[in-house]
């Protein structure tokens, strides 16, 4: 499904996993706008709270399809910046789907399939359900 301005999303991540720990964190919020910064058409831009350590993680919408993948977010330098002072609050970026699926189907074709998504009756049991299928990759 694609995705739509003011669309319901969660976020799962390992935000600042080295100070909150290891466990699996949910951010949730809503899709702001269907282009980045520049008006870069692969890009969603989210309100979801995001930190260091959500980069890389699922986009979720109801249904627990990924319809993302955070990448990052607006840095408040560069807002002061641009705006003569204002700070951002929640303006964070994740890729479309769309812009993944053909890196899936060069490098890891056959390890991976597309799911129906059924609506959930809560976020809590979207969280449930997905987070399995998120891990931790520590880079050191």
């Amino acid at each position: 499904a694609q995705p739509l301005k003011g669309e319901d999303i969660a976020a799962l991540g390992y935000p600042v996993a080295g100070a909150l720990g290891v466990e699996l964190k949910a951010t949730f919020g809503r899709i702001n706008a269907l282009s980045g910064f520049g008006n870069d058409a692969r890009i969603l831009q989210i309100d979801t709270p995001l930190q260091p350590g959500n980069s890389g993680g699922p986009i979720l919408n109801v249904r627990g399809e990924v319809i993302g993948v955070v990448t990052t977010t607006f840095s408040t330098t560069r807002a002061v910046r641009l705006t003569g002072g204002a700070l951002p609050q929640n303006v964070n970026y994740a890729v479309k789907v769309d812009y993944l699926v053909p890196l899936l189907d060069r490098h890891i074709a056959g390890k991976w399939r597309r799911g129906s998504g059924v609506r959930f009756g809560s976020m809590s049991e979207l969280v449930r359900q997905r987070e399995p299928s998120v891990v931790l990759i520590l880079i050191r």
